[in-house]
Formats: C-alpha cells, structure tokens, sequence
C-alpha cells in the first residue's frame, strides 16, 4: 500500500475579495502514478451566450511527448462551438463528480488552434473566485481558451476546498479529465496547455508542471510551492512571490524557483524583464524560459495576487 505522508504546508485562497488564509496539513499519498488515459462525460450548464441544449461527451486523455512550440490541434477544428462566454461543466474524473467553468472567446475561429489555460484556485475558494481576480483571461483578449476547475472540500482542512498534490490522486486525474473533455470539443493547441494557480492554485501548478512536464508547456504559480516529487519533463516557469508573505513562506517560492532553475539549466545571471520587478534568467534550455517575480507587495499580509500578474502571465505564455 502506498504511504500517507503529511507535508505542512501554510497555504490560503486570497485576492482583494476574500481571504481564508490559515496553517493547515496536507496529506500525500506517494506512489505509482496513475494512468492518464481517465474516461471523462461531461454535462454543460446553462450558455453565457446561447441556450445550448445540454451535451454529453466520452473522450480519453491524449497521450503526448515533450511540447514543441507549435503542435497540431487537438480537437474538432472546423466545427462551431457548442457556446461561447462562461458555461459551468460537469465531469467525471477519478470516479468522482467534477465541477469546472470553460470560457471560449466571443469571436471563436473553429479555424484557429486555440491555447488551453488551466487557473487553479487557492484554498476555500473556487474556480469562479479565480476568475474574478486572475486577470490572465481579460489580459489574452480572446486569444485562449480558459478552464476555471473547483476543488473538493478536504477533511484535513475543515471541509475547506483545496487539492490534492499526489500526481497518482484526484486532482491530477481531473486536469487529465478536463483537457481531454476540451480537446474533445474545441481546436486546442495540444502544444500550449498552460496553468496558472494562486496560493494553494500555485502548488497545484507547480505539481502539474512536475507530473504532467510532457502536456504542459508552461506554468505560473504565485504565492505557491512545490513541487515535491521526481518529474518527468520540462516547462516554462514564471513564478512571483511575496518576500514578506505571512500565509506561505518566502522560501517554499524561492524553493520553486530554484527547482525549475534546475530543470531548465538555467545559469545564475539575470536581465531584468516586464513588468518590475520581474527578472528573466540566462542560460536555460531553448525554450524553456525562467522567470521570477520577487515583490514586497504588502496586500493580504503579502499573499495577494499583483495586479501586474494577469498580463505579465499571459505576454509570458503568448511568447511560448
């Protein structure tokens, strides 16, 4: 049986709405990764901007190798979309019942291959919360398709929602789930998946970016950590932090940073890059950019989300 180990972790769903911030415990399971071929039905909700009837669909994750700038589409390009706007989703991952928001553009092409973001949630928050402070989806102006994921209430956190960092576990099997459902149902790049996360969201892109280094070609975690485990892959990493944060340590981002530092063969010269004070890093591998965003912004007892980082992410993942 695999063994249950408890990372302590200080992690909070902040943004100038709401904050949750708290010490809690995260237990991890480690053990052989799951397979990424989950079966995913989704049912859709009520349209932004049609009365689509509801749609059911049965789709299996694709399986991909290292991502090269450019990839072929995932989906059924060439046909329209089943909405456009916001429409909430459900779908089966793991076993389990999953809620998530898709957001297609307004002005959707069927003929274009659209990028794919992922935007995680910190804890006691959900992925409508996200969207409302992001900010990476009004910065790429209709230029992606973006996925806002709802996480489970955890029993170790009060019944608060968070996600389960185990790549052999749920969360990791619903970002499987999702990217599947989408590419099942739109023109994605299929060498463009991005995630961005805040607080808890940035672990959680920190793991994708480790677990899933072959699918997703770039990450952008704030006020996050991680990733704890051998990863198989690269990614482009952007990654901000507070230095006077009082929710998650300074350290777990420098440790983030560091990491991917690592990953990527970055040397240890920086230039600096927009927005300040944003730095890029020389050196690393083609195509696989390091960027660090260390701030002393003071909002949230530091753990805020920069108003910078909406489109300081997005101009970092439109340049992959």
């Amino acid at each position: 049986m695999p063994r249950r180990v408890a990372l302590a972790l200080l992690l909070a769903s902040c943004s100038t709405a709401a904050d949750s911030g708290a010490d809690v415990t995260i237990g991890t399971t480690q053990g052989e990764s799951t397979d990424t071929s989950t079966d995913a039905t989704t049912t859709t909700g009520s349209a932004a901007t049609t009365d689509e009837p509801s749609v059911t669909t049965t789709t299996a994750v694709p399986t991909t190798g290292s991502a090269p700038t450019t990839g072929e589409p995932a989906g059924p390009c060439g046909q329209p979309p089943p909405f456009t706007g916001a429409m909430p989703q459900t779908i089966d991952a793991a076993g389990m019942q999953r809620d998530y928001d898709l957001v297609i553009p307004a002005d959707y092409d069927p003929n274009t291959a659209y990028p794919l973001v992922f935007a995680w949630h910190g804890r006691g928050g959900n992925g409508e919360l996200a969207r409302l402070y992001f900010k990476v989806e009004e910065a790429s102006a209709g230029q992606a398709v973006f996925v806002y994921p709802d996480a489970l209430p955890l029993a170790d956190m009060d019944g608060q929602t968070g996600w389960d960092l185990d790549p052999a576990n749920e969360d990791v099997a619903l970002f499987d789930a999702i990217l599947a459902d989408v590419s099942s149902r739109l023109c994605i790049d299929s060498a463009r998946i991005f995630s961005t996360g805040h607080s808890f969201g940035g672990y959680m892109s920190n793991t994708l970016g480790c677990a899933r280094g072959g699918i997703v070609r770039a990450i952008a975690p704030v006020a996050g950590g991680g990733p704890f485990f051998p990863c198989t892959g690269q990614v482009a990493a952007w990654v901000a932090h507070g230095t006077g944060d009082t929710t998650v340590p300074f350290s777990q981002g420098e440790g983030a940073r560091d990491h991917w530092l690592s990953t990527n063969s970055c040397g240890d010269a920086t230039a600096p890059v927009e927005p300040a004070p944003c730095v890029a890093y020389d050196d690393c591998a083609d195509g696989f950019p390091v960027h660090w965003c260390q701030h002393d912004e003071p909002d949230l007892g530091g753990h805020g989300w920069p108003a910078w980082a909406g489109p300081a992410i997005w101009e970092f993942f439109a340049a992959l």
